[in-house]
């Protein structure tokens, strides 16, 4: 996949999680049974699904559930991780094994594992959800950058800066977690989202957790799409599905040959 068209392709379903609730349209309220299972059409673009309700409109809603919470999520592993991913490849000993210690600990039970039983205890929520998936990605992401720091710490530009008296914490901050690691950390978070996408669609896809009907999730739109077999209201969020974690992953390749070159 072309480099621009996945980065278009991830703008457009950021756009419609952040601007689709300001169509003023209700999918739990639009209700048409004498409109059920409508083929696509200027007043339904891709059809209607077996209640009448607007497949394009509940499609473009249910990016909601995961363009924020899923920001939300990287952002939790950002503010955890990259600091400590750094301390540790920066001053390494004891605080590298402390840190390894603690994502051991949290990798030691498998993510999904892991997010299912903090929902049981606190609730499906959305921010709880996203609370989940960032703290089960910091070991991944604090390995990424404390692996980044260390191979960086002892390059030729980060002594003579040292030399030069600015302080360490400038030097790690900026030389070499923005300047040398952001591409890492760029492509750790793409890859977050991605997996928080499919965690969400397959939460809401099973039932129990995640978000449920009448509210419209490509989840749960895909359950009722293929028990009613209408084409359009099961195969629209595959599609919209497969692009998007597939344009992600692409994304997240740029940032991966921009930190490798």
């Amino acid at each position: 996949m072309s480099r621009y068209l996945a980065s278009a392709v991830v703008l457009l379903v950021l756009a419609a999680g952040i601007l689709g609730p300001l169509t003023g349209y209700d999918p739990v309220a639009d209700v048409h049974i004498a409109d059920a299972n409508v083929g696509p059409g200027a007043a339904h673009w891709l059809g209607t699904d077996h209640l009448g309700r607007d497949v394009f409109m509940r499609a473009l809603l249910a990016a909601r559930w995961f363009v924020l919470p899923g920001g939300l999520a990287c952002a939790i592993a950002a503010v955890v991780g990259v600091p400590a991913g750094a301390i540790a490849g920066w001053y390494g000993g004891p605080f590298e094994a402390a840190m390894r210690f603690g994502f051991t600990v949290i990798a030691s039970v498998p993510r999904f594992v892991l997010i299912l039983l903090t929902l049981s205890i606190y609730g499906d929520a959305p921010h709880v959800l996203a609370a989940a998936a960032g703290l089960s990605f910091v070991p991944l992401l604090g390995e990424a950058v404390r692996a980044r720091i260390e191979e960086l710490r002892s390059a030729e530009y980060v002594l003579a800066s040292l030399a030069h008296g600015l302080s360490p914490m400038r030097i790690l901050a900026y030389h070499l977690v923005w300047a040398g690691a952001r591409h890492a950390i760029a492509r750790q978070l793409f890859g977050l989202f991605g997996y928080f996408v499919v965690l969400e669609t397959t939460l809401s896809y099973i039932g129990g957790f995640g978000v449920q009907q009448p509210e419209p999730s490509w989840g749960n739109m895909l359950v009722f799409g293929w028990a009613d077999d209408n084409v359009l209201s099961a195969w629209t969020p595959v599609l919209l599905l497969v692009a998007t974690v597939g344009s992600i992953g692409r994304v997240a390749e740029m940032f991966a040959e921009r930190a490798d070159g």
